[in-house]
């Protein structure tokens, strides 16, 4: 794991963390190793079932090849130190740590690797709007770390994506042999976490929310191609409308400051409210309370887990037609996709959703979907039997 999900909550993380959970709950012996960029954590533990190694996050640029000489050698020096060769299966969730396992265990054991999402346009997609020389930097770790992807790939007896988007992307960029090779297994929620709410105005009410006028709620890293500066200049059309709405922006990042100086210059102070980090414990109450969620994205959205978990809340979801979002909404409501990422697009998206005239379903319906088709017990026990092949685990050594 590039980051253990109690530490530093994720998407990805959250991702690879159940699956070794799962695991463990099964009665597998699992190992995970991951960085610690706190540098006050153990260098092992046994935590939440599991055996965690956990080595300092190395100080380098990312686009310094010490950055990732260090990760794969810190990866194999522990597991060297700590598992031996008593593997029966590698299962990755990020590269730089799958490359350092590959290193020790390639050609040994039964290897998987679970793409989140192709690390050349992921890097690419980071550097939007950078300065020039973060954005050359990117471009040279972009490239470095395509060619270890690209022999990771080969190197691996399984490859499974998140989507059929990624799946196609991976045969753009490393060739139809890949793309052949990669079998699609979706994300997952957890069902007992995600629920609808009956009272959804008392919720507000507790978490501060207005219940006087619609409730938008969107949960992002703040950084460019998540798109909510378009979305701020959408919601600033809606306004000139006449339409009532509150929008609440959970997560941090980059651009914290930038976009709540243009709320400011939108003249959007007071309809949109920058919670910063939020919490795991309220956030299936934030997704729940919401009148719509919004996911704004402009580049590279691999899978879309948080829409899939606010549908099993309940909750419609407003999205723009980008990367695996239309495999995942689509299957729920296609109107609920905007014509593209525009602001124009964005704005008539969310005032048809304020007027009424987008189609609308029975939260419990929605509910029923994402557990016939993500269900995590469903999708983990799909993934796993697929990253096991024909073998069966005794244990599990892997990152």
């Amino acid at each position: 794991m590039i980051q253990y999900y109690p530490d530093h909550p994720s998407g990805s993380a959250r991702l690879a963390f159940d699956e070794a959970v799962f695991l463990a709950k099964a009665g597998h012996e699992v190992w995970v190793i991951t960085q610690d960029t706190s540098g006050s954590k153990p260098e092992y533990c046994f935590q939440d079932g599991l055996h965690v190694l956990r080595y300092p996050a190395p100080h380098f640029a990312q686009f310094n090849p010490r950055r990732i000489w260090a990760h794969q050698k810190r990866t194999r020096e522990l597991l060297a130190r700590y598992v031996g060769f008593q593997v029966d299966l590698v299962h990755g969730h990020s590269l730089l740590h799958y490359d350092g396992v590959l290193s020790l265990y390639g050609g040994k054991v039964r290897t998987c690797y679970s793409v989140h999402s192709p690390v050349r346009l992921e890097m690419v997609a980071t550097g939007r709007g950078a300065r020039l020389p973060r954005r050359l930097g990117l471009v040279i770790a972009a490239y470095l770390n395509h060619e270890i992807e690209g022999r990771c790939l080969e190197r691996s007896d399984c490859i499974t994506a998140f989507s059929e988007y990624t799946k196609a992307m991976l045969g753009r960029l490393h060739g139809d042999d890949i793309r052949r090779r990669t079998q699609v297994i979706p994300g997952w929620v957890d069902l007992d976490r995600f629920k609808i709410i009956q009272d959804r105005e008392a919720a507000k009410s507790q978490l501060g929310w207005p219940r006087d006028v619609p409730v938008f709620f969107t949960l992002r890293r703040l950084v460019p191609r998540m798109g909510l500066d378009r979305l701020l200049y959408a919601l600033r059309e809606v306004k000139s409308a006449g339409r009532e709405f509150y929008l609440v922006i959970g997560g941090g990042g980059p651009l914290q400051v930038q976009l709540e100086t243009l709320a400011e210059e939108l003249g959007l102070k007071g309809y949109v409210n920058f919670t910063g980090f939020v919490p795991e414990d309220i956030l299936p109450a934030m997704y729940a309370a919401a009148d719509a969620f919004i996911l704004p994205t402009v580049e590279m959205e691999c899978f879309g887990l948080i829409a899939l978990e606010a549908l099993a809340c309940g909750r419609p979801v407003l999205v723009t037609p980008v990367g695996a979002i239309p495999e995942v909404v689509g299957r729920f409501e296609r109107r609920w996709l905007a014509e593209d990422t525009s602001v124009r697009a964005i704005s008539h998206l969310l005032s048809d959703f304020l007027r009424g005239v987008l189609p609308s379903h029975d939260p419990t319906a929605l509910r029923e979907t994402v557990a016939r088709y993500y269900s995590r017990e469903r999708v983990l026990g799909q993934l796993i039997a697929t990253a096991q092949g024909a073998r069966n685990i005794d244990s599990c050594g892997g990152e």
